[in-house]
């Protein structure tokens, strides 16, 4: 008895519509059908014949009509109780997308990884809210496998991530490259390429602990080195590319890092820095679910993303 009710109240919940409750709701402050007619800016024949409908679903009478209005039935009183809260939550929901189709309002979240200063994504963030000051923006994220997968589960609408990350389920658009450096605190080890195998034998401080062998570059050093039937082992690994600067600056090793970073005022003087042979590149990359809508809002942020980067790596070409 009890899961036949259940199953009669799902059904009837599954045949209710927006337009129905609004329908009623006007109808129930205007006293008439013309009156929520006007209202809504509808014929009166339209809400009449949405509130049938919703009768018809909920298999009661609502409204009773009294001279040229209506007036509720005790059916109607308990409806609307519920109904107003419902609508009231229901436009609500629909009024916050709409926000974000608008960039009226609203919080953005976009996928980031820890090398936010190297590419100047304050500065984004500075350009895109004083074009939009209605909008709150969120910068979520240190290590672009995690975004990734954030992106991949739904929780983020988009990332922009260093590649390579695993794709399954993802469309993935690359944006700009730049070149990954090996940097050392002596510059008689930086006098020249730097070669898988001199890499591997060399005193190594590693960053993305956390991450580990999941970290793009590291994921591509180890790869290199695999391929010669070699493994690069650190003396140190620490969380954070300034962290390991310093350790570098220090003297207790050497490091890679995107030539970005010898842009930022974190990257400590006197340090020397060549590149790889054969070169190796960090592709940053736009991330969103394969298949997936992205909101107006979100295609606003990447349209400004992108032509941001362009901007940084043309002065990244300038050396």
């Amino acid at each position: 008895m009890l899961g036949s009710l259940w199953s009669l109240r799902e059904a009837q919940a599954n045949l209710l519509s927006l337009q129905q409750l609004r329908c009623f709701s006007a109808t129930l402050d205007g006293g008439s059908f013309t009156a929520a007619a006007e209202a809504l800016t509808v014929s009166q024949p339209a809400v009449a014949e949405q509130v049938r409908r919703l009768e018809q679903a909920l298999g009661v009478d609502l409204f009773v009509r009294v001279g040229r209005g209506v007036r509720l039935t005790d059916a109607g009183r308990a409806f609307a109780e519920h109904a107003t809260r419902t609508l009231r939550a229901l436009e609500d929901a629909t009024g916050s997308v709409g926000d974000l189709s608008t960039l009226s309002g609203g919080t953005l979240s976009l996928g980031v990884f820890s090398a936010q200063l190297a590419y100047r994504l304050d500065e984004l963030a500075v350009s895109f809210l004083r074009r939009h000051p209605a909008m709150n923006l969120r910068l979520v994220g240190r290590n672009s496998s995690v975004a990734a997968d954030r992106v991949r589960g739904g929780e983020l609408e988009a990332a922009v991530v260093a590649l390579p990350v695993p794709d399954a389920g993802l469309e993935v658009r690359p944006l700009m490259r730049d070149e990954v450096l090996y940097v050392s605190g002596d510059p008689a080890r930086a006098t020249a390429a730097m070669t898988i195998e001199r890499f591997a034998a060399a005193t190594l401080v590693f960053y993305d602990a956390e991450s580990a062998d999941a970290d793009p570059i590291r994921r591509q050093l180890a790869d290199r080195a695999q391929a010669h039937g070699l493994r690069a082992r650190p003396r140190v690994e620490v969380e954070t590319v300034e962290t390991a600067l310093r350790l570098v600056a220090a003297g207790l090793g050497d490091t890679y890092l995107p030539r970005a970073h010898t842009r930022t005022p974190a990257y400590p003087s006197g340090l020397s820095a060549v590149p790889f042979e054969p070169p190796m590149f960090d592709t940053l990359a736009l991330v969103t679910r394969r298949a997936a809508r992205v909101s107006p809002a979100m295609r606003t942020l990447v349209a400004e993303l992108e032509e941001h980067l362009a901007g940084v790596a043309a002065t990244l070409e300038q050396r």
